[in-house]
């Protein structure tokens, strides 16, 4: 066997890879090739000292590339809860904890490990599981982009017991052509809940998907005192808008100015066109046609 031959198998034979016929003729080979036995050697003190670079970090390096979690149960939910030193980050019910660092490292690219949730945020989450809605979520968004954490924020802000359309949101937004973005980044939302992206619903009416389900946004929306009922009846009958007699002012269906419309006095629009052509001018509160 030839150098050039031996040098190429010293690797498999080193791993024990090598047939028996094969390897006995590259030890009889090294028995008598002075230079191909110092290769060898030279290999062996390489894999060493490659594995005295191996060393475990200090816990002052891992720390900085770990977060933590923890989990809630709410009524009848478990829901599993990642957070920072700048607040939530990662918000989900239904899976296991080992999905749930896999699903958050595949996000961040960071390890969890389990901690108390700080009293402050464990309120916000126990809030809006019951309906009851977070006014100022402290939310860490740092890993978000400048139109994703507009977006995101604009969700923040939409009233409980309320909802608002995609569209709605992509005018708030400042990008109204943006609507299938907006439907994306609502879908990406890893802080439901607190992150209210429930209340946003499609422009054609009903309710919508929802990453838990439509039954689950449902509950979630009812618990704060949307009239879900009552917002796919009006979808059914093509109402997008409730305009007041009285006030000539439109609005959303589900805004407190509307709810509180008498039935005799209420109009009901197709689209804000039909609304404004008749006279009607938007809801200051809930703008559903300016920014």
């Amino acid at each position: 066997m030839r150098c050039r031959t031996v040098l190429t198998r010293i690797d498999a034979l080193r791993t024990g890879e090598l047939p028996d016929v094969e390897s006995s003729e590259v030890h009889d080979h090294l028995k008598k090739c002075r230079s191909c036995d110092e290769s060898v050697a030279d290999l062996a003190a390489l894999t060493v000292t490659l594995k005295e670079c191996c060393v475990e970090p200090p816990k002052s390096i891992r720390a900085v590339a770990t977060d933590h979690f923890d989990v809630i149960e709410s009524g009848r939910r478990k829901v599993l809860v990642a957070f920072t030193g700048r607040g939530l980050r990662m918000i989900t019910t239904g899976a296991t904890e080992k999905e749930f660092r896999l699903a958050y490292a595949q996000r961040f690219a960071r390890d969890l490990e389990r901690a108390p949730l700080p009293e402050r945020l464990r309120k916000q989450v126990v809030a809006a599981l019951a309906g009851e809605g977070v006014d100022k979520p402290v939310v860490d968004f740092s890993d978000a982009g400048d139109f994703e954490r507009k977006v995101l924020d604009i969700l923040t802000k939409i009233p409980r017991g309320e909802v608002r359309t995609y569209t709605w949101v992509a005018r708030q937004a400042g990008r109204p052509k943006a609507v299938r973005a907006v439907g994306n980044i609502c879908a990406r939302n890893v802080v439901p809940f607190v992150v209210p992206c429930h209340r946003v619903v499609p422009a054609a009416g009903g309710v919508g998907s929802y990453a838990f389900g439509s039954p689950f946004k449902r509950d979630l929306l009812r618990s704060e005192g949307v009239p879900v009922d009552e917002l796919e009846d009006l979808a059914r009958r093509g109402v997008r808008y409730i305009g007041s007699r009285t006030t000539g002012i439109f609005c959303f269906p589900t805004c407190r100015d509307a709810r509180r419309v008498r039935d005799e006095n209420r109009v009901p629009f197709r689209d804000e066109g039909e609304a404004v052509k008749k006279g009607f001018r938007p809801c200051k509160h809930c703008q559903p046609i300016a920014a």
